[in-house]
């Protein structure tokens, strides 16, 4: 399934807009359909969506279904650097 990233502007209650690059990818270079499933990455919520629309300018998904984003582990790191 492919994945994608997206402002969280673009996100509303049940619907999700991407236009700008990802539209080209989407439909010429993927060659997806509407009716076929994305996963979708906004501000650390992850949708399962389905394409809509395609249109030359912005791609139109439903949301199917939406999680947290639990790639983000929970360490931190500090970095120090010693200078001669």
């Amino acid at each position: 399934m492919y994945h994608f990233f997206v402002q969280p502007e673009q996100v509303n209650e049940k619907e999700i807009v991407i236009y700008g690059e990802d539209v080209n990818h989407i439909g010429n270079v993927l060659r997806m359909k509407p009716k076929e499933k994305l996963l979708i990455s906004a501000g650390g919520i992850d949708y399962l969506c389905e394409i809509d629309k395609i249109s030359r300018e912005e791609v139109y998904l439903s949301i199917l279904k939406q999680n947290e984003n639990s790639m983000e582990l929970p360490v931190k790191i500090t970095l120090y650097q010693g200078m001669p």
